[in-house]
């Protein structure tokens, strides 16, 4: 939040102010399922971004997250949730809310057990894997003619850890590692390559 109040304030001025605990906790409800300590501590800083604002071609400063993913506030994070749930995947999901696939595992059409934390504007979904297993709490992509897949992340916190890092090394104009490119920063708007 700091490095891009001081180097992106456009993008940092789309940040919403932290979510109200009681919607936290009516989005654990929902779900039915523990929601992990950093994705907690996500929303404790900040509530996502208007996301249905217009943030197309010529206005990309709520792009926070690398690929075009715009960070979903709770209320939004539960909308995307209760509209995905009503497809369950047959092969994962029970009706008494147990799961037959572990996390990281592809589902189709969707699981229950994944919450939506950010959007991208051809209607993908960024996930966190909330079924048990050893990557449990891992990030998954969405879309509707593809299901549940495995992203870049296998976490909140390393989603968060990547963009300070390519913010601090844009800052400081570090030699980036082989393919890796600089994210661009004009008139104060954060954007990805």
């Amino acid at each position: 939040m700091a490095l891009l109040s001081e180097h992106a304030p456009a993008t940092a001025r789309e940040i919403r102010p932290p979510a109200p605990a009681e919607h936290v906790e009516r989005l654990r409800d929902r779900v039915g399922l523990e929601l992990p300590s950093e994705l907690r501590a996500w929303w404790a800083l900040m509530d996502g971004v208007d996301d249905r604002r217009d943030h197309g071609a010529g206005n990309r400063s709520a792009h926070l997250i690398p690929r075009d993913y715009l960070p979903l506030s709770v209320a939004r994070a539960e909308e995307e949730y209760v509209r995905q749930a009503q497809y369950p995947d047959p092969g994962c999901c029970t009706p008494e809310g147990t799961h037959g696939k572990q996390a990281g595992e592809d589902s189709f059409p969707f699981c229950t057990a994944v919450l939506p934390i950010g959007r991208v504007i051809d209607g993908g979904l960024l996930c966190v894997d909330l079924r048990p297993g050893e990557y449990h709490g891992c990030v998954m992509e969405w879309y509707a003619s593809e299901g549940i897949y495995e992203s870049n992340w296998r976490s909140v916190a390393e989603i968060l850890d990547e963009i300070a890092e390519r913010l601090d090394n844009y800052v400081h104009d570090r030699e980036l590692p082989y393919r890796e490119k600089h994210p661009d920063i004009t008139d104060g708007v954060l954007s990805w390559p």
